[in-house]
């Protein structure tokens, strides 16, 4: 092996004939560019077409070419050749190209169906069809050849302004031919002129080639194959660092070895052929590098972390310092993670391929010299790449904007598809979403007038939740519309997933897709149908509605937005709830009140009880013996039945009262006498003694003096008296003491203060 096989870069070459190529390169064993293409979807870039204006869009200043893709290819004006300019032809030195404002309209330039040699400047992205150019350019190993064009150039990528002079000498000095144009490329650097001029005669015999099918072959049509990605990788990347070539096919090996003979005789002795049973790029490593190639995340060498997410418009790469910690301040921490990141930004976009408008959202520097830092190490890394890129500085915001070339898709859209279950969101509804959007589906496809039933398939997630949660919403769908909805259950099913099957009257299958849409509702018929359901509803209530037998408590109000808000006086709300608690009569009552009128309303037992001082027993009794239907407190009572059981309480009223006798104990069970006689009536008419008073009073005499429980007995009996005499003149209506109500809804006579010293003597 020679000294330059010591190199620390390696090209690896994994070729699956029909199928895939795969080359890597490897520094330091670290993948740092890789190269894949299917055999099936290989790439179209740099073909060479002869196609036909189909279309000119002047509002874009754009035509569509039709050139045998399956795609229409899109051309600018600022990619059309001066060549198809009208009037004199005029001609374009290599790199300088006619400004657009000094270009004539693209309508004046082309007509539906022209015919324009084309060549595929970057693949189709989705609906996008691929860019085409009229500036066409044919690649050698040293140098590429551009037809139509003047003089000749050196690649941008060679700086040093006295290599450039030395290689347009080279060029000045080589008999070019008129009507082409020649760009040196860094391949070229320091070659000899024989080389040069080799390669040269080697382009201009391909182009011959190319006119003769031009002249021949109607559009449209190809008329030449850029090499495949073997042969041009070899041709565009092989540089003199690259110390090794392995290659595990054999037919590979063959066809690098015969180019590079023809190309880099030197380059020849670098190749390899593997032939070890382990695959190659897993003999390597670079299988499990190639994995976390697609990670939505890369790691960083002192802890932090990149976040990077391709979409349609940019590429977004979120710099995080996760667990970074080394330095001492934020500033430096910030620098040092940057700096890894700008390293760490540059190698994805050139393993994943990425293109377009790419911003890095860095960690926030303070000072100017670290963003000036960062912004170098981005430039000094992206020399390397073989895309065009520009960066801007860095923002206010800590953002760095740049653009890179986009050639063909990325890595990432050539070995991924769109995921048939969540369409490329990388998320799925959830069990409850799925499960409402399911109910309201089946709410609006019965209103049609034909579908009779609703049939839909589900997980069995979905399945359980409609069935728990949902089930009162489909019995009043099935109750409005007085059709079925089926719910079945399918494992195979996903569980965002929902299919519906709709039916008619005859059980036949009807077509979702032929279902026409529903008109809205007028609001004026939006308005008699609330009046209808308005009436209907206090028809239910007045039917249905049963008496509560609970008080309901108060409540504070509901809290409305102007509460929540702090606009509403709380001082006042929290006064309001202070205030005593007022009787509030039932609905029933007042609903009775309203309806009928007080002379032919009927009166409750409870009630005419409550008017007379009797209790409803009392009522019901006397209803009885007189063959009156009436059974509780609650029974109706007409009015002549209300008259005839007044009358009968007058006439007992009348007549003279026989005194009752009242039992008390006079201790607890236990060897207390029983008064046989009661205090006459003027005793009984003394003033009613407030418990409070009463309790005060029997404190004080507690404490005067501590007696035992018999002398307090002895104390609070009374002498047995003679009974009254029958004289005793009945108590007229006047002269009758209202009788009180107690909690228990019976009358009691007063007591006095002696009477309540005694049971509370013989309590105690």
């Amino acid at each position: 092996m020679s000294k330059d096989t010591e190199s620390s870069e390696i090209m690896i070459v994994n070729d699956d004939p029909g199928v895939e190529t795969r080359i890597a390169i490897l520094e330091n064993g670290r993948l740092e560019e890789l190269y894949t293409e299917r055999t099936k979807s290989a790439t179209g870039v740099g073909n060479i077409y002869k196609g036909r204006v189909t279309n000119v869009e002047s509002s874009i200043q754009a035509a569509f070419i039709e050139y045998g893709g399956t795609q229409r290819g899109f051309l600018h004006v600022t990619d059309l050749h001066p060549k198809y300019f009208p009037g004199k032809e005029t001609s374009e030195r290599v790199g300088k190209k006619i400004a657009k404002h000094n270009r004539p309209p693209i309508q004046k330039c082309l007509k539906k169906g022209d015919e324009i040699l084309v060549q595929v400047l970057k693949e189709g992205i989705g609906t996008k069809g691929p860019t085409l150019t009229s500036y066409l350019s044919i690649p050698g190993r040293l140098s590429v050849m551009m037809p139509y064009m003047d003089k000749v150039g050196v690649s941008r990528k060679i700086e040093d302004e006295d290599e450039r002079r030395e290689m347009r000498k080279i060029l000045d000095a080589i008999n070019l031919p008129d009507g082409f144009g020649f760009i040196l490329r860094t391949a070229g650097m320091g070659k000899k002129k024989t080389e040069i001029k080799r390669d040269i005669a080697y382009l201009i015999r391909l182009w011959k080639m190319i006119e003769k099918r031009i002249k021949t072959i109607k559009a449209p049509c190809q008329l030449y194959n850029e090499s495949d990605l073997l042969v041009r990788t070899i041709r565009d990347v092989l540089r003199p660092n690259i110390g090794a070539i392995v290659v595990d096919s054999e037919s590979s090996f063959d066809r690098i070895s015969t180019f590079l003979k023809i190309a880099s005789p030197r380059a020849s002795r670098k190749i390899i052929h593997y032939r070890e049973a382990s695959p190659i790029f897993h003999a390597f490593g670079i299988e499990r590098q190639i994995v976390e190639v697609h990670n939505r995340e890369v790691l960083l060498p002192s802890g932090g972390r990149l976040v990077i997410d391709q979409t349609e418009a940019l590429v977004a790469i979120d710099v995080n310092s996760g667990k970074s910690r080394g330095a001492k301040n934020s500033e430096t921490n910030a620098l040092n993670t940057n700096m890894e990141a700008a390293d760490e930004i540059c190698r994805q976009l050139r393993l994943r391929d990425l293109g377009g408008i790419v911003v890095n959202d860095l960690i926030d520097m303070g000072r100017a010299s670290n963003r000036n830092k960062v912004e170098q190490k981005f430039q000094d890394n992206l020399e390397r790449d073989r895309a065009r890129s520009s960066v801007l500085p860095i923002s206010r915001f800590g953002l760095l904007e740049m653009t890179r070339q986009r050639i063909r898709p990325s890595l990432l859209d050539s070995h991924y598809v769109e995921c048939a279950h969540c369409e490329g969101l990388g998320l799925v509804k959830s069990t409850e979403e799925v499960a409402a959007d399911a109910t309201r589906q089946c709410g609006w496809l019965l209103q049609h007038e034909k579908v009779k039933k609703v049939e839909l398939t589900c997980s069995s997630s979905v399945g359980t939740y409609l069935f728990s949660n949902k089930r009162s919403e489909i019995d009043q769908y099935e109750k409005k519309t007085q059709k079925r909805i089926v719910v079945r259950i399918s494992e195979g099913i996903a569980t965002d997933r929902v299919v519906f099957y709709a039916y008619d009257d005859r059980g036949a299958d009807i077509e979702l897709d032929m279902l026409a849409d529903v008109a809205p509702p007028t609001i004026n018929a939006l308005i008699k149908l609330e009046s209808a359901y308005d009436d209907s509803d206090e028809r239910t209530e007045k039917s249905c509605r049963k008496r509560s037998r609970r008080r309901s408590g108060r409540s504070a109000p509901l809290a409305e937005a102007t509460t929540i808000s702090g606009d509403a006086n709380l001082d006042e709300e929290l006064a309001s709830l202070e205030k005593p608690k007022s009787k509030t009569k039932t609905v029933k009552k007042e609903r009775q009140k309203k309806k009928d009128t007080p002379a032919e309303s009927a009166t409750r037992v409870y009630q005419f009880a409550k008017s007379i001082g009797k209790t409803s027993k009392e009522i019901v009794d006397i209803c009885k013996e007189q063959g009156e239907d009436v059974r509780g407190h609650m029974s109706a009572m007409t009015a002549d039945l209300v008259t005839k059981i007044k009358a009968h309480f007058d006439g007992e009223e009348d007549k003279p009262k026989p005194k009752r006798r009242r039992r008390r104990r006079g201790g607890r069970g236990r060897g207390g006498k029983q008064s046989s006689e009661k205090k006459p009536a003027e005793v009984i008419e003394e003033a009613p003694v407030e418990k409070k008073s009463l309790g005060k009073k029997i404190e004080k005499k507690k404490t005067k003096k501590k007696q035992s429980r018999r002398q307090i007995k002895k104390k609070t009996r009374r002498p047995q008296t003679k009974a009254p005499s029958k004289e005793v003149k009945p108590k007229t209506e006047e002269a009758e003491p209202k009788p009180r109500r107690t909690l228990y809804g019976q009358s009691r006579r007063s007591v006095s203060a002696d009477e309540v010293q005694q049971i509370m003597g013989d309590r105690a």
